[in-house]
C-alpha cells in the first residue's frame, strides 16, 4: 500500500479496525475521501466568492462619488439665485434692528420684518454682508429670504428699506413671481456705500421690508 493516496490510506486503517474488516473496504474509502474532498473544495470556493463580493463592495464605497447637493428655487422666478443656502433668521457681523416706519411714498403696504407675511410672502431670513466705508461699516449686500405659504401664485414688488439713526437713506424693489410653496432669495445691492457713505462707529442701522407697486 506503499502507492496509496495517504488520506485514503489512513481511512482504510481506521475502518479496518471496525465491523467491516472482512469486506473490501476501497470502494467506500475512496468515496468517503472523494465527498471529503469536494466538501472542503467548496469551502475553499465559497470564501474565496466573500473575499471577492466584499473587495467589490469596499472599492464601490471608496470609488462612489459623493452626492452633490443642488440648491433648487422651487419654481421661483424674477431677481432670485438659486444657489444660495438657505437663510434663516436674522444673519449679520453688525447690530441692526428693525425700523417700524415705511419711509418711501409708493409703498402699498405696511413695513414687516422676520416672520412677517405681505402680500401672502412670509419673510424667512435676512442675510448681510458689510465692508468698510466712512469711519465705520456699511452693509452693502442684502439677501432677503421669502417663502410662498399660500396655494396660489404670488406676483409682487418686495422692497427693501435702509436706515441709519432711524433716517431713511435708500431703498430698493425686486419683482418677482414665486409659485406656491416656493422660496424667493432677493438680493440687493448697495455698492454706493462705500463710496460716498460717511459714517463713524456709532452709527446705528435699521431695517425694513414691504411691497412696492410694480413697474
Amino acid at each position: 500500500m506503499s502507492d496509496v493516496d495517504p488520506l485514503i490510506k489512513r481511512e482504510m486503517q481506521w475502518m479496518a479496525l471496525g465491523v467491516l474488516e472482512n469486506r473490501d473496504l476501497a470502494p467506500i474509502i475512496i468515496a468517503k475521501v472523494r465527498r471529503q474532498r469536494i466538501r472542503r473544495a467548496l469551502v475553499a470556493l465559497l470564501g474565496v466568492i466573500a473575499v471577492g463580493a466584499a473587495s467589490i463592495g469596499i472599492y464601490e464605497v471608496i470609488q462612489r462619488p459623493a452626492p452633490i447637493i443642488v440648491a433648487s428655487d422651487s419654481g421661483v422666478n424674477g431677481a432670485n439665485s438659486n444657489s444660495q443656502p438657505e437663510i434663516v433668521g436674522l444673519q449679520s457681523d453688525y447690530p441692526v434692528t428693525w425700523e417700524q416706519s415705511v419711509g418711501d411714498l409708493g409703498a402699498i403696504s405696511g413695513a414687516g420684518g422676520i416672520g412677517d407675511t405681505l402680500g401672502g410672502l412670509t419673510a424667512t431670513g435676512l442675510q448681510i454682508s458689510w465692508e468698510r466705508c466712512g469711519r465705520g461699516q456699511c452693509p452693502v449686500t442684502w439677501v432677503l429670504s421669502l417663502q410662498n405659504n399660500t396655494q396660489d401664485l404670488i406676483s409682487t414688488a418686495p422692497s427693501l428699506g435702509i436706515f441709519t439713526n432711524h433716517t431713511p437713506i435708500v431703498s430698493d424693489s425686486r419683482p418677482t413671481t414665486v409659485l406656491p410653496g416656493g422660496t424667493a432669495l432677493l438680493v440687493y445691492t448697495f455698492p454706493e456705500f462705500k463710496d460716498s457713505l460717511e459714517t463713524s462707529p456709532r452709527e446705528t442701522w435699521q431695517w425694513n421690508w414691504y411691497l412696492a407697486q410694480l413697474r
